[in-house]
């Protein structure tokens, strides 16, 4: 299995808690929904921080020249993905993390085509990203 496949492989498989978290939202048991939300919530942030940290790895590889722009890139998802946990309402969490994964998005479409990124990159973070920001706002909806 090449590199992008099994990426890919990986990629789909880190949608399970999304989807699944966002259908138990639908659940009118609260001790269902109420974990759901707040598990979520976390594994979205935890994802962002993840997603930004590819950078830091390519940064690395890249040296100094071309790297100081993807070291700066790979802190902020992490940040915002923290700041996201301490906000009082689960709403503006949702939110907050849907946006962070489409600037990710944004920025990533960016570095690939300053060729900063594998060139396959884009075939999956688009609909990874697609499948991500439209869980958070099903979620952010479901709980509104």
């Amino acid at each position: 299995m090449s590199k992008p496949a099994f990426a890919a492989l990986l990629g789909y498989a880190g949608l399970i808690p999304f989807v699944a978290g966002t259908a138990a939202l639908f659940s009118p048991d609260p001790a269902i929904s109420g974990p759901a939300l707040y598990s979520l919530t976390v594994y979205a942030a935890v994802i962002l921080a993840f997603m930004g940290a590819v950078h830091w790895g390519l940064a690395m590889q890249h040296g100094a020249e071309r790297g100081h722009w993807q070291l700066g890139l790979s802190v902020v998802p992490a940040l915002v993905a923290w700041a996201s946990l301490s906000l009082q309402a689960p709403r503006g969490s949702l939110i907050t993390l849907a946006i962070a994964f489409a600037v990710l998005l944004v920025a990533d479409l960016w570095a690939i085509s300053k060729e900063l990124v594998p060139s396959w990159y884009s075939r999956l973070r688009i609909p990874l990203t697609v499948v991500v920001v439209a869980t958070l706002g099903v979620a952010a909806w479901r709980i509104g």
